[in-house]
């Protein structure tokens, strides 16, 4: 395959390109366009000429927020690059809408699925009405129809963030308010994709207590705005945004648990909870983080090897803007790692895709991704990042670079004992350390002194059983880290519908958890039953394994007894377990309840 690009001027560029790509196949070859310009009309103007230079051939393009040409950032420039392959076919589709992102994602892909694509480059405007979009929905829709395949690309940006006017065409049109992709069909086609974060974590893991849509509320049950006070010693107010996004939150997702990414803050509303760039689900645990230079030159060194050993025509970055904003003139750093390539482009986007073969679509922020692309009769899949060979630093770099590993590591390990020593101290205070309920051991020391208790008054005391549905098909399709925030968050829900102090609530085992009511008749348990089922359903955790919902769902069962009839702890749980079997085999998510009298 072959590549051109270039920085362009006028008409003269494309009788240029023109006259080198004239006896090419048309559906051979993809030009992607990379805009630095607010002005639409102008833009409509180019694609006009694009498509009269070059008619027949697949165009997709994006405004930006910076450009990128062989290694080089410029601004307000116009960057097109043209790829021509040899025995890749090339196909583009636009949707005019984001409204609903789930449809756009299913939309995208019906009209590309027909091609059998190896390989995506989608663009998408992640602005409306001044607020970002989360794209995941849509890419997951868009995976799930083409299969598992690695998915590049990005949000268009602008010059003046939230205030841009973004854009994203193909040479069928124009639209600020959808997606475009172009999709790359052929047997010999070699994709190499590779992502660098550059961030660390620091500090303890704090649960998301309160979180809804893009909105966080609260963390460790404190006010968002509380935590960044209370830790880094930044106050909430607008002005704060560029230091407190120097240390965003990290999350860390994946099914095996080995996708890192950021969450930086687009907004602080005015009772102190923050707009995020992506949505936390409560019962997620994050950490605050920190860019080192020093970690940075590392990756990109050995994403600079990296590339290299792959052999690309061509290398395609897609990268985020406040990751320019952030790093300053050390964003030459990430540049550095291209100029191991022959040709590269791409540009400075909102949130960048990022999907590689086999794996759910990640939608980034603060983050560099890279699309290599070549054809050959066997590709090399087994490149791997090499270890760096620190003798070329200079003196100056190696002493920084040594420096800043020991404070990371110095912060790393303290944060790693003080880790172990809270979970020393929660299992002392009969606290399950997962998702802070009380535990099991506790549970039954507690059935025990209630009935005696109760049996004394001659009162009721109800016991709930819960189960999460289709649990184990949940850890198989999201992971156990995606399992283990789920269990935090369930715990956190019943919790919240707990009303008396005299109520608890107990991780009872793996996926159970059960409430002890003290003094609390049938009626009354059904209601706290039901209000625990409106907490977990307000969570609206995707579950596609469930047999019964889209959205992870639990089955209740709910006993009612009065202690004056003498009644041993362990009948009490033997009957509410029975219930609980009884909604589980009546179809799951529902509530069965009885009263012994």
């Amino acid at each position: 395959m072959r590549h051109f690009c270039i920085d362009f001027k006028g008409n003269e560029d494309l009788l240029r390109l023109q006259k080198k790509i004239a006896s090419h196949p048309p559906d051979q070859i993809l030009i992607q366009v990379f805009c630095g310009t607010s002005d639409q009309e102008k833009i409509t103007l180019l694609l006009s000429k694009l498509t009269e230079f070059f008619p027949g051939t697949a165009i997709i393009g994006a405004s930006s927020a910076g450009e990128i040409i062989n290694a080089q950032v410029t601004k307000h420039s116009i960057v097109i690059s043209i790829s021509l392959f040899n025995h890749t076919k090339v196909k583009t589709s636009l949707v005019d809408q984001n409204d609903d992102l789930k449809a756009a994602g299913l939309t995208m892909g019906t009209a590309l699925e027909k091609s059998s694509p190896k390989a995506v480059i989608a663009f998408g405007c992640g602005l409306k009405n001044g607020n970002f979009l989360n794209d995941l929905p849509f890419l997951k829709a868009l995976s799930k129809k083409l299969g598992r395949i690695p998915l590049a690309g990005g949000q268009a940006g602008g010059y003046d963030e939230q205030n841009s006017t973004v854009y994203v065409f193909t040479e069928k049109g124009f639209t600020t308010e959808g997606f475009v992709a172009a999709s790359l069909s052929g047997p010999k086609l070699c994709i190499y994709t590779a992502y660098d974060l550059g961030w660390v974590p620091i500090g303890k893991k704090m649960t998301v207590t309160h979180s809804k849509n893009s909105r966080l509320y609260s963390i460790d049950d404190k006010p968002a705005n509380e935590i960044y006070r209370y830790y880094l010693g930044i106050e909430s107010d607008p002005s704060s945004l560029y230091l407190a996004n120097n240390f965003p939150l990290m999350v860390t997702r994946g099914n095996k648990g080995d996708i890192r990414t950021t969450n930086p803050i687009a907004a602080v509303n005015r009772d102190g909870s923050f707009e995020l760039m992506q949505k936390l689900h409560t019962g997620e645990q994050v950490q605050f983080s920190f860019y080192d230079v020093s970690l940075l030159e590392e990756s990109a060194l050995k994403l600079k090897q990296y590339i290299k050993a792959s052999d690309p025509g061509v290398t395609f970055v897609y990268t985020c803007i406040s990751r320019k904003e952030l790093f300053g003139d050390d964003i030459n750093i990430d540049m550095d790692a291209l100029k191991s390539c022959n040709h590269s482009a791409g540009f400075f986007t909102f949130g960048e895709y990022y999907t590689t073969q086999d794996q759910e679509p990640n939608f980034f922020q603060q983050t560099m991704t890279i699309l290599a692309l070549s054809e050959s009769d066997s590709c090399n899949t087994n490149i791997r990042h090499k270890e760096l060979d620190n003798s070329s630093r200079s003196e100056k770099d190696l002493k920084r670079f040594q420096l800043q590993k020991v404070l990371s590591h110095l912060v790393a390990s303290t944060t790693r004992e003080l880790k172990a020593a809270n979970q020393v101290l929660a299992e002392q205070a009969n606290k399950d350390g997962l998702t802070g309920l009380f535990n099991r051991r506790l549970f039954d020391t507690t059935m025990l002194a209630k009935i005696k208790e109760h049996s004394r008054a001659g009162a009721d005391i109800s016991l709930i059983l819960i189960d999460i549905d289709y649990f184990k098909q949940f850890n198989d399709i999201y992971g156990h880290v995606a399992g283990d925030d789920c269990l935090r968050a369930v715990g956190h829900a019943i919790q919240e519908a707990l009303n008396r102090p005299s109520d608890m609530a107990f991780r009872y085992g793996g996926e159970e958890f059960g409430c002890i009511l003290s003094f609390t008749g049938q009626e009354g348990a059904l209601t706290v039953a039901q209000n625990i089922r409106a907490n977990v359903d307000e969570l609206a955790i995707p579950h596609e394994g469930s047999d019964v919902n889209d959205f992870l769902t639990i089955s209740i069962g709910v006993l009612t007894v009065n202690a004056s009839r003498n009644i041993k702890p362990q009948e009490v749980v033997t009957a509410c377990d029975e219930l609980l079997y009884k909604a589980k085999n009546g179809g799951r998510n529902i509530t069965v309840g009885m009263r012994i009298n």
